[in-house]
């Protein structure tokens, strides 16, 4: 059960391996891009590819979703970066549902946990297996691994770095039930659980008083969506990609300046250089190209939208 590419990589991964697939569950089809073109999932098109039954329930509490699953005599539920699953869904499979969740659990439980490792910038991820219960991202540990989170990181290429370690630790979980061995541990610490909350469009405000590293982070963290993004000459525009500064210059927030065909912006603490930055409407431009565009470089001024 899965719906982006992270969780088609999983299905790929089980596919290839010694157990047998008896059926996908993901999202319906959603219309995408700016012709609203109806398009199936990752995990549906991968599904359909191997010859897979899929199921695209809108909502997972529907009695016929279950009477479904029935029918699949399943031993046990797989689930990446899909759904909260009712009891009367978790109990159509002989072993429940293992869930594969992109953070080293209780940290960061919920729809976002990637993101917001990386936006509040720490050093270190990881990837949870645990058994589903009816609390979100709550249920009990099999397996855990540690992930490292580069300066440079965004969601998908942490997300990319998790699927090895991430399949490895779902094998591991897969053979602790298979041979009985449900010794799981229970997640402690429940009060240091730290919430990682579905993104929302107004996240990826670029707010200049912040220091230039927290900019940084958020920046990375919400590529592609909803990216980070301020007001320039009355027009919205997303920096795509950025570094914290090491150079000296006296800049107010959110004040440009170019150097040396550079582009640096002040932030509450510190200088962030835009690499790459895009017009909305617009494709990503790597910032010289950007520039060629601007009448007035030396009075350059980005401001953090209301």
């Amino acid at each position: 059960m899965g719906t982006p590419d992270f969780a088609a990589q999983f299905l790929i991964h089980l596919k290839n391996g010694p157990h047998s697939v008896v059926g996908v569950v993901t999202q319906p089809d959603r219309p995408v891009g700016r012709g609203r073109v109806l398009t199936p999932p990752p995990v549906k098109v991968k599904a359909l590819a191997y010859g897979l039954p899929v199921l695209q329930p809108e909502s997972v509490k529907d009695p016929s979703f279950a009477e479904d699953l029935t029918k699949w005599n399943a031993d046990l539920f797989v689930v990446v970066a899909f759904s909260i699953l009712p009891k009367t869904v978790l109990a159509k499979a002989k072993f429940g549902a293992v869930n594969v969740h992109g953070s080293l659990l209780p940290k960061y439980r919920g729809a976002a946990p990637v993101q917001w490792a990386i936006a509040n910038g720490d050093k270190t991820s990881g990837v949870s297996v645990f058994l589903l219960d009816e609390k979100m991202d709550h249920g009990p540990l099999l397996e855990q691994r540690e992930v490292p989170i580069s300066i440079d990181d965004t969601e998908l290429s942490l997300l990319d770095k998790m699927v090895i370690p991430g399949c490895d630790a779902l094998d591991k979980a897969i053979t602790r039930i298979e041979q009985g061995n449900l010794d799981s541990l229970p997640q402690q610490q429940h009060e240091m659980a730290s919430p990682a909350p579905k993104l929302r469009k107004d996240d990826g405000k670029i707010d200049f008083s912040k220091p230039a590293v927290e900019i940084h982070n958020r920046i990375r963290a919400f590529s592609p969506w909803p990216g980070g993004f301020c007001n320039f000459a009355d027009k919205i525009v997303y920096f795509r990609k950025t570094l914290p500064a090491t150079i000296s210059l006296s800049l107010l927030p959110g004040e440009g300046k170019v150097q040396n065909g550079h582009l640096f912006v002040g932030t509450g603490n510190g200088l962030l250089e835009v690499i790459e930055i895009q017009l909305e409407g617009k494709r990503s431009l790597p910032v010289g190209d950007f520039l060629r565009g601007v009448q007035n470089k030396d009075n350059l001024c980005f401001k953090t939208m209301i």
